[in-house]
Formats: C-alpha cells, structure tokens, sequence
C-alpha cells in the first residue's frame, strides 16, 4: 500500500499546479450555490415526508392549516391598552396588516369577532363596535366585562389589561421559508411605523422564533469559524513556530467548505439547526490530519534529506492512516443514517462526504504547501515545544511504571461512568434555546406567562360513523373531553367548534339546518381552524406551558389514555401539529442514537482489524475507544446537560473522531512493536513521536469545538462543551490506556 502512495504521489506532483487550480475552481463554482442555500429552523426539518408520523399532520393541516406554526404575532405593552386613542391607533395597525400579501387573518381587539347564531346562518359581531371607537371612552364597566370575557382573556388580552396580543395568519406552506422572511420583515415594518405612543412592542410566535433562531445561527456560525480559525492559527503557530503551518492545516478545509454547501445546496437542503455545524466539524477534522501530515513532514527532514524526498515519504507514510482515519470518521457520521430525523440523517452524509473531500484535498494541497511555503522556524515557540516534549516524557515514565495502578484507575473511571447513566436525562424546552438575556427567550416567556402562547398540540378528531359534531351525544363526549384536559396543571387554554355552539339553540337544530347556514368570510376564518363545514373532522387546539420534552411524553401518554377513555371507538384521534413532532421527534432521537451507535461500531471494527491484522493490537485499541464516550456520558449526567439535538449526535460522532487519533497510535505502535524486542522502548518512542501529534490534533479539536460557546443556542453549547470533554478522555486514553493495556498483554 505504501508503494501505491508513492506512486500517487509521483502521479500529483507531476500534474500539480493543474489539481490545484482545478481544486479552486470547484471551490469558487461551488460559492455560486452556496450563496443561494436558505435556513430553515424550524422542527419540519426533524421528518421526511413520508414518515409516519409526519403524515398525519401533513394530512391534519391540508384542512386546517397550519394552527400554530402559521401564526405571527406582537404584544403591545402600554400603561392600559383599553383607552380609545390606544384602540384606535391598534384598529389602524389592524388594517394595515390586514393588508400585508399572504397575511389571511388578523386577530387584535379592535376586530376580535365572537359567533353569534340567528335563523340565516353564523353570524359574527364584533367584541368593540366600531361606534365605542368612535367616541370618547369605553366606559369602565364595558371594560370590567372586556377583562373578564374568557373568549379574550389572556388570549389577546392580558389580566392587567397593560398587555394585548396582535395575531397574523400565515397563508403560506411552512417550506416556504424566503417568502416567510419577507412577511416577516414586512410585518414588523408595519408594526413599528405606526405604534401607539408609549408603547413597548414585543414580537413572538413559532415563525418569528424560527427566523430569529436563522439569524442567530448564521451570526453564530461566522462568530464560531472566525474565532475557530484564530484559535487554530495560534496553536499551529505555538506547535511547529513557522507561520506556514497555518496555511498547511487550513488550506485543505478552506477548499473543501465550499464544495460541501454547495453539494448541500444541489441537494435541495437547508441550513438547520443541526446541519449549520458541518463547516465547523470539517474544520477540526481536516486541521487534525493536516497536522499528523505536516508532523511526519517534519521527522523526515530531520533526517537531512532534500525537502521533496520527505514531502514524498510523508505521503507514502501517511496516505493509508489518513485515509483509513477517513473512513473510520465517515462512518462514524454515516451511522446517522441509521436515525428516523431527517436533519440528523442529512448531517451525517454531509460530514461524511465531506470527510473525503477534505481528505483528497489535504493530499493535494499539503505537501505542495510544505514544500513551496517558507519554512524558517521561529525560535521564540521552542520553550513551548519543549515543554510538551517534558510533558511526553513524563507520560512515557509513568506508563512504563505504573501500567497497572493505570488501568485501575481508567476502570474505576468506567465503572463510576456506568453508575451514573441512570442520571442521565433527555430534555429539551422551546424557550429555554437561547441565552436568558436573548429578548427572544424573554418575549416568549412573557407571551407564556400573560397569554396562552403558541406551544401545544392540535387534536384530530374525526368521526367514524355517521355521526355529526352537532350531535348531542357527540357534543356530550367532546365536552368531557375538553373538561379533563383543562383539569391538566400545563395546559392553558383548550380550543374547539363547542366554542361557536350557543346555549339556548338545540343540535337538532343545527344538525337540521347545517347544509343551510351561510357564514360570513370573518367567521369562515375562524371555522377553518376548528371544525370542518360537513360536520365529521374537528381539531381541538390545546395550548400548554414549554414543559420541556421528558415531561411532553407523560403527557402525550395522558392525552392518549384520557381519548381512549372518554371516546372510546366511535372516533379516530390522533396527535398532530408541529409541536408535537418536535416533542416526539426528540423523544426518537435516543433510540436513533443508540441504533447508529451500534452500526458505527459493526462498520468500524472490522476496518481496524483489517488495518491492524494483529488481533491482540486491535483487542488493545478496542477499550480507549469505548471510554470516552462512556465518560462523556457520565459527564452530561453529572453536570446536568440534557440529551437534546446537538448532544445527542455527540455518541456516534465521538467514536468516528476518537478512533481516529487511536489509528494513529497504534499503526506507530506496531512500526516500534516490529523493529525491536523492548516493550518500553516501544511504548517510548510511540508516545514521543506520535503523541505529540496526537496531542496537537486534540487541542485543535477542543479549539474547534470550545468554539460553539460562541453560539447563542444553548443546544450547540453543550454540544461543543461534551463533544471537547470527549476529546480530552480520547487523548488521555491513547496516552495513557493504550500503552498500559499493550504492556500488560504483550509477550
């Protein structure tokens, strides 16, 4: 194999001002596409659209519309917002939005309309007549029983009555995400060109949260990879002293990003939550095997041969590792094709194509930067190398002659890891995505505690026999439906067609005349949402505090049983709506992660064991690769970080990036193994030169990932604080595990 590299390398450098241009002009070509890729935060992206569980909303809002998701809105703070100049001013604003393309409906005070029944059909009357505005006050006992009508209260109006909330419905699909921005855009404009003096206007609702976190994700995604690069420059400068370096680590990947979103682009797939991480993961990868190149670059020279000669045997050296490092990674990433959300799916095959890239152009590209960049050393950086030559050193020693108080002390590590996964917990809260002091997290905090919010399930209700909603029986089931839901302490408001049913009109009534009745267009708006005109398909639109996932399943669980109780067989019920695809996507992410766990490590295995062909060295590089994930485990339970979006990839992601540096190892380690008897002598010079590479790319990955503290998703946080956690037990383990468990095993 080495001699197939050698080859290759003849073959690359014959031709390679033509590969690296052809390189840099795929990367530029590829900056077309990138610079058309959307971002899409929203919880769509966590299902495809043939997925089971997805079909039934997809079928539900077909009908109804998009009852949560479909909705923008703004609550207006004044020091009392039942004043007639305050009315007025709302009723303008109103208007205004009204008129806003692809806004279907706006709610506020001055056009809340409750349904009233007569003879010729539904009929709708307004909640403030237009001739109240019209005058000089409301009157305080008109405004007594405004704050207590229960159709309004903490709806669009808070209980101090200092508070109301402006709604807009979105007539647009929810894929549809630069049309959304523009509304948006165009909703928020409107808003604050004419609102009411003295007025605090707050915006809220799924889809402004959803174009907020886009733009958070974006900001945060050039914050993390500035301050990634800067960090990388610095230590590669600390670790060789020659500012080629830099350039040698960060040429392949700068490449290769581009290509990568663009792919992403050509693919039809947007910017997510998850998917926003790729360029960053490509970054510490890339930088990591770069360094391993760059390192064996160096001993080479050392040995006083001309500078092509040790480029040359550096690739004939590292191109096999490198590339089975490569490969172990892309599966790793790859195992995520194993999950059921779609965004982890996609994340996965992009770092995993990406990988590749990354690796083919580190081939192209490094040892032409070694070999035509300056490369004077910088002597001032020597103390620092130095030192982490002591430090080596030092480890060597201690391995040598404590192998076993070591692997007493990585299994006393295990076992305390093992005992505190009971404490592991997955939940993930809406609100609670971004920092306390984001005016995001805050405004949806406040629509929570003064309103009923935008989080909760819809409930599809459809009748099975030839039953009618206006039947009394069926009224009768539906109302004590309704009546134990609200007894529920999360739930905050339970919405359905019993609120257009009066008290004094018989179903029969109704039932009778329903193909008669004529609605208006305001009461048609709101019908569409509740209950279908031929009488056999309701929703109930609950709304709940942001419980958090964990407690969202014993609660789906309740709503389930409480169905089955109460409506028993002449109804089909069923969950829907985009908040609970989230809730019950993350619920599926446990079992995805698990389920790619144990494919990345059937994939994997038997490529180390082909790699090695030495069954002991494979037993003996087996264990330090199940450690750090084990611990980082430990870890999340024992400070309390969440299994949620980001750190729930860390399991399969942490095996394909730990493994690597492991091969590493212990191909240097079966070179030292089969040039001398001495064990020690081996194990020494293993940790001396390998080590120090190995080293290198774990502080460039923990740069990498420390990063994403950057970010202002609390989700991408605790992915980079776990994912660098990781790093640091994969290093500790091939340090100090490897060479333990090789000493004791070893003849």
């Amino acid at each position: 194999m080495k001699n197939f590299y050698l080859n290759l390398y003849d073959i690359i450098s014959r031709f390679h001002n033509g590969f690296v241009l052809l390189a840099i002009f795929l990367s530029i070509v590829s900056g077309i596409f990138v610079s058309k890729i959307q971002f899409d935060m929203s919880f769509r992206p966590l299902f495809a659209d043939e997925d089971e569980m997805f079909v039934p909303t997809q079928n539900f809002e077909n009908v109804f519309g998009q009852a949560s998701g479909a909705h923008i809105g703004v609550i207006l703070e004044n020091d009392d917002v039942l004043t007639i100049p305050f009315l007025q001013k709302l009723k303008t604003l109103s208007t205004n939005v009204e008129k806003i393309k692809n806004i279907s409906s706006v709610t506020s005070l001055t056009n809340f309309n409750y349904p009233l029944w007569t003879f010729k059909g539904i009929e709708t009357r307004s909640l403030i007549p237009n001739i109240l505005l019209n005058g000089d006050t409301l009157g305080h006992l008109f405004k007594k029983n405004i704050l207590a009508n229960p159709k309004i209260r903490k709806v669009i109006l808070s209980e101090d009555g200092k508070k109301t909330l402006l709604l807009a419905r979105l007539n647009i699909p929810l894929k549809d995400l630069e049309a959304r921005r523009v509304i948006i855009g165009k909703f928020k404009k409107t808003i604050l060109d004419a609102i009411p003096e003295n007025t605090i206007a707050r915006f809220t609702g799924v889809s402004i949260v959803e174009n907020a976190y886009a733009d958070i994700v974006f900001m945060s995604l050039i914050r993390s990879t500035l301050f990634t690069s800067i960090g990388l420059a610095l230590a590669l400068f600390l670790f060789f002293g020659r500012l080629s370096s830099i350039g040698v680590a960060l040429a392949g990947v700068t490449i290769s990003s581009p290509i990568v979103v663009g792919i992403m682009q050509i693919m039809g797939q947007n910017i997510t939550i998850v998917n926003s991480m790729v360029p960053i993961m490509l970054l510490i990868i890339g930088v990591a095997d770069a360094i391993h190149m760059e390192q064996s670059f160096i001993k080479y020279q050392k040995e006083s041969i001309e500078i092509k000669d040790a480029a040359r045997k550096m690739f004939g050296a590292m191109g096999l590792p490198c590339l089975m490092t490569a490969i172990t990674t892309s599966v790793g990433f790859l195992s995520l094709r194993m999950a059921n959300i779609e965004a982890i799916r996609d994340f996965g095959v992009n770092v995993a194509i990406g990988v590749i890239i990354v690796y083919l152009m580190n081939l192209i590209f490094v040892p032409y930067l070694l070999i035509y960049l300056p490369s004077k050393n910088i002597n001032f950086t020597k103390w620092f190398t130095n030192s982490l030559d002591r430090y080596l050193n030092f480890s060597s020693h201690l391995v040598i002659n404590h192998p076993k108080k070591i692997i007493i002390t990585f299994l006393a590590l295990m076992i305390y890891s093992i005992m505190v996964l009971p404490k592991l917990s997955m939940d993930q809260k809406f609100n609670e995505e971004v920092e306390k002091e984001n005016s995001l997290r805050f405004n949806q905090m406040l629509l929570e505690s003064e309103f009923t919010g935008f989080l909760g399930p819809e409930i599809s209700v459809k009748l099975i026999n030839d039953n009618y909603l206006w039947d009394e029986d069926v009224i009768d089931d539906i109302s004590r439906f309704e009546e134990e839901l609200r007894r529920h302490p999360d739930i905050l408001q339970v919405r359905s067609y019993l609120d257009f049913l009066p008290d004094d009109i018989p179903a029969e009534f109704i039932n009778k005349y329903l193909e008669d009745l004529t609605f208006d267009s305001a009461t048609k708006n709101q019908i569409k949402e509740v209950f279908t005109i031929d009488g056999n398909w309701a929703s109930i639109i609950v709304r709940t505090k942001d419980m958090g996932t964990k407690k969202a399943e014993i609660f789906n669980n309740w709503i389930k049983k409480t169905s089955d109780d109460i409506l028993k067989n002449n109804y089909q019920v069923e969950m829907v709506g985009q908040w609970w695809l989230a809730q019950r996507g993350m619920m599926n992410i446990l079992n995805d992660m698990l389920s790619s766990f144990v494919t990345a490590c059937i994939l994997i295995l038997p490529l180390m064991i082909l790699l090695l062909r030495d069954v002991r060295l494979f037993l003996v590089s087996l264990l330090p690769n199940f450690l750090p994930m084990l611990t980082a485990l430990a870890f999340m339970a024992t400070v309390g970080i969440s299994i949620r979006i980001g750190t729930a990839m860390i399991l399969a992601i942490a095996l394909g990036i730990a493994i690597d540096d492991t091969i590493h190892f212990m191909i240097h380690l079966k070179e030292q193994d089969s040039k001398n008897n001495d064990k020690n002598k081996t194990v020494k010079l293993t940790i001396a030169q390998t080590g120090k590479a190995i080293l290198y790319t774990s502080v460039i990955l923990v740069i990498g990932f420390i990063s994403m503290l950057s970010n202002d998703l609390i989700a991408i946080q605790d992915m980079g604080i776990v994912a660098s956690f990781t790093i640091i037990m994969a290093l500790v383990a091939d340090i100090y595990f490897v060479p333990a468990i090789y000493l004791l095993t070893q003849k």
